[in-house]
């Protein structure tokens, strides 16, 4: 797996087609290459899975001699709704029932510690685990629907740690990512595409023997890359680009910007498309080559603004109201530099993946969401939301040819991505979000 940042290239900013994109030479292996002038956008080689896909659908910031701020619209329920084939005071109501529903499992959560876990189903319905009658029925009182299981998310987690130990012991670095899957109740391990060596045979070997763990192989590696304005370009010195993420404001009152690790790692300078300056990285938990978090924090300039909304590339916005990890398949969108407003579902939480990058380091990635959104190079960094409620910044993806198109919506299918759950993040370092 590479991290979607390209690191040390050149960078020019051309616009095709109403898209932006970055072009240049990369001399980093397993990055998703660099488009270059007169090539298809199919021109990426191999499957490489692009960490920092510079998403850009971060809050806008704006300086002081800039335009006025337009006032925001949530431009994510027409998107959604075009994508859906409803209107978009329909896509509104769908999303309205999926939060509410992720309210109640909430309040239910805190009247009762037994419930472990929830996910949505095909049917929409929040399907909620439980290992007691007492617990069903809480789930019942409150709306949900109650499923007894074998394990559940806390088992789940507990069993992660012990194969990831065992996958660590054995020495293998095939290993691609391992997380839990709450609509099986099992722990899945992905390997890396290609022959097995000795050290990964005799792995797999003791993991299939582990009750509630699932191996695959991926027919893809993964990769890293980088492209800020909330769904804008975000111009890192030197040499590589990420997209925004969230705005926010420190406890001493510091204005700052969420971002994925890798996208400020060695705490760059950030510029917009026009070369102005907007801030410099401060912090990031992303170390190429060792385990890492992708997090990070981005400066904002004294005379610069982060607002409390995101740039969904369609010439509207939408507002950031709150945040929240949201319940396992609910809809999820991002705004991003390369592929615009993108749309799926949450996956999975606190997946463990590796990154592959330079000189064939890897780079062991924890705590990061997966989802069915499509995103490509240059959308590292960018916003996910839910609705109106914040949810992770782009950390990855596959760079294996595929197409996202742009502001496709929910009809960017055929892909996933890898996303730093926001609340986690401004949890870490102690930074509020800016409301629109």
């Amino acid at each position: 797996m590479v991290i979607l940042r390209n690191l040390n290239y050149s960078l020019t900013v051309a616009f095709e087609a109403g898209r932006q994109e970055e072009t240049g030479c990369d001399p980093m292996p397993f990055l998703s290459p660099p488009r270059r002038p007169g090539r298809g956008r199919k021109s990426l080689a191999g499957a490489v899975l692009a960490l920092g896909l510079g998403a850009a659908a971060l809050a806008p910031i704006q300086t002081a001699n800039s335009a006025p701020v337009p006032a925001p619209t949530d431009g994510v329920y027409d998107v959604l709704g075009k994508s859906w084939g409803v209107s978009p005071a329909e896509a509104k109501v769908r999303l309205d029932t999926e939060h509410a529903k992720a309210s109640a499992f909430e309040a239910a959560r805190s009247d009762s510690a037994n419930l472990d876990g929830a996910f949505f189903n095909a049917s929409r319905q929040l399907v909620v685990n439980v290992h007691s009658a007492k617990a069903a029925e809480v789930a019942r009182e409150h709306g949900l629907t109650p499923r007894t299981v074998a394990r559940g998310e806390k088992a789940l987690t507990k069993l992660q740690t012990q194969v990831q130990a065992l996958a660590d012991k054995s020495g293998s670095l095939q290993v691609q990512s391992i997380g839990a899957d709450l609509p099986t109740d099992r722990l899945q391990v992905v390997l890396q595409p290609g022959k097995q060596s000795a050290k990964t045979v005799a792995l797999v070997k003791q993991l299939k023997a582990v009750p509630g763990v699932d191996v695959s192989t991926n027919d893809t590696t993964l990769a890293m890359t980088a492209d800020v304005i909330g769904g804008q370009i975000m111009d890192l010195v030197p040499g590589t680009n990420c997209s925004l993420g969230f705005s926010g404001t420190t406890s001493n009152g510091n204005n700052v910007m969420l971002s994925a690790g890798h996208c400020v790692e060695g705490n760059p300078d950030v510029l917009n498309r026009s070369g102005v300056h907007l801030g410099k990285g401060i912090a990031s938990r992303f170390r190429t080559g060792s385990p890492s978090v992708d997090m990070g924090l981005m400066d904002i300039d004294a005379e610069d603004t982060g607002r409390g909304y995101i740039d969904n590339r369609n010439g509207q916005t939408t507002r950031v109201t709150g945040s929240s990890k949201a319940p396992v398949g609910s809809t999820i969108c991002k705004a991003g530099n390369t592929t615009g407003w993108t749309c799926g579902s949450i996956q999975q939480y606190n997946l463990t993946v590796n990154y592959g990058g330079a000189g064939g380091s890897i780079t062991r990635t924890s705590g990061l969401a997966r989802s069915t959104v499509c995103t490509e190079g240059g959308d590292s960094g960018g916003a996910y939301i839910s609705g109106t409620t914040a949810q992770g910044m782009t950390s990855g993806g596959p760079s294996d040819g595929h197409d996202c198109g742009w502001n496709q919506g929910g009809n960017a299918t055929g892909s996933y991505s890898f996303y730093q759950p926001v609340v986690d993040a401004a949890s870490y370092y102690g930074v509020t979000l800016t409301r629109g």
